[in-house]
């Protein structure tokens, strides 16, 4: 599918652990943030998120190695969340056992899940996933399987390497199909230069291997059409990248502030699936510097907000995700001027911003990140409080001020597993209570 190409594995036997998952053009959402807005539906992946595009691959790319060919082979990965989840689920698809090891705060909820999986094993040790994970790596994967010598073990990383990448980079792949071709003269002057028929993207980042993919699809599908038409000077249009975090998950925006690569000291926000505390190095350099025809924007909502959208989304759509992915939602409709969260794009600079570390939250989403929480001192930014009578505008209006009724924006809907009904009307009544 996609990039993939699955005929050039000499194992016929493999499949493809993910599927082409649908576009869908939301009139509701469309409506409220004045422009046309399509979902990629990445919830219906087998796993419950995108992840199943980037472990599988990444599963994919060691059965490929010619080195394991007829040898068994056992995966490992440490996330208590949807990474994990999604190795098990892309594992078993193709026959192999996945170990999953994940820290002791890891939640009911996600532990019966990636059982229910399949998973060879599911063991819980240390505060952290890094400490999960140096586990698992020192501990577990030295002591499994005996003296067998003939089992290859292999360990997964969530976001940080080329398949996985490759494997993200297959959602372009689907929208130059999916999307709605240029057909009025206005749009097809519009799209000319363009690598899709398209104006913005909007997801989220953790470590930002989704970022990555979709960087690299559409720079491969820039310079295919590039090579198609006669040769031109101008720079083109760009496509624009929201890349959005929750503040307390912020190490991209942090590291564009730096303009430095940083590692945040702790992960206090609820949305632990965007929780790494490091971005990649590929990530850093594609937010500061992304190729032609891209323009990167990195910002910061709060948990609050992240809630709204994932309440508009199931309201709307029907569609129940996590906050980690519901603030794409109210990033692309949502007011963003009274959060107290700062916009931030290129190298601008980003101020603090209210974290909070409510005890009485007890629903926090299950990523790869380090989940405990601190306290943070905050200020709030003046310079964002609308004017008496102001127009209040949500960040992608911010962000890109010159959509109209007929611009195309893409929200990949990411989805997650660690969400239920009852979170939702948590949240609810948590807003209701001036949850901000």
């Amino acid at each position: 599918m996609g990039s993939i190409d699955i005929s050039a594995c000499d194992q016929p036997q493999l499949k493809t652990p993910w599927i082409e998952t649908p576009l869908v053009e939301s009139a509701c959402l469309s409506r409220a943030a004045g422009c046309r807005i399509f979902l990629k539906l990445e919830n219906v992946q087998p796993s419950g998120s995108f992840k199943s595009r980037a472990m599988g691959n990444q599963i994919l790319s060691h059965l490929r190695n010619p080195e394991n060919k007829g040898r068994r082979v056992h995966f490992y990965a440490s996330s208590g969340g949807n990474a994990g989840l999604a190795a098990v689920c892309a594992a078993k698809s193709l026959g192999y056992p996945c170990t999953v090891v994940v820290p002791m705060a890891t939640k009911p909820l996600m532990l019966d899940k990636i059982r229910a999986a399949g998973a060879a094993d599911v063991i819980r040790h240390g505060e952290t996933f890094s400490e999960a994970g140096e586990y698992m790596r020192e501990t577990i994967m030295k002591t499994s399987n005996g003296d067998d010598n003939d089992v290859v073990k292999i360990a997964l990383h969530p976001f940080d390497n080329q398949p996985i990448w490759e494997g993200n980079s297959t959602i372009i792949d689907e929208l130059e199909t999916q999307l709605p071709p240029a057909t009025t003269p206005e749009e097809q002057k519009a799209y000319s230069d363009r690598a899709l028929p398209l104006d913005a993207i909007l997801c989220s980042v953790g470590g930002g291997g989704l970022l990555n993919g979709l960087v690299m699809g559409i720079e491969k599908r820039r310079q295919q059409k590039q090579a198609t038409l006669p040769p031109s000077s101008s720079t083109p249009s760009p496509i624009h990248l929201l890349a959005i975090e929750t503040a307390g998950t912020d190490s991209l925006a942090a590291a564009v502030a730096k303009n430095s690569l940083v590692s945040l000291p702790k992960i206090t926000s609820q949305a632990t699936s965007l929780g790494a505390v490091r971005v990649s190095e590929t990530t850093f350099q594609y937010a500061v510097s992304p190729p032609p025809g891209i323009k990167v924007h990195s910002t910061v909502l709060s948990d609050a907000e992240a809630a709204r959208g994932v309440l508009r989304l199931a309201n709307d759509e029907r569609l129940l995700v996590e906050l980690a992915c519901g603030v794409c939602i109210e990033a692309a409709i949502g007011d963003a001027a009274g959060a107290g969260s700062v916009p931030v794009s290129g190298a601008q600079s980003i101020k603090k911003r209210k974290i909070s570390a409510d005890p009485a939250v007890t629903y926090r989403d299950e990523g790869y990140g380090d989940d405990r929480s601190i306290s943070a001192d905050s200020e709030t930014d003046p310079e964002l409080e609308p004017e008496v009578g102001q127009k209040v505008r949500s960040r992608l209006q911010q962000l890109v001020p010159d959509l109209n009724p007929q611009s195309r924006v893409v929200i990949v809907v990411c989805g997650g597993s660690y969400v239920t009904v009852n979170m939702a009307c948590e949240w609810r009544k948590m807003l209701d209570e001036g949850w901000a």
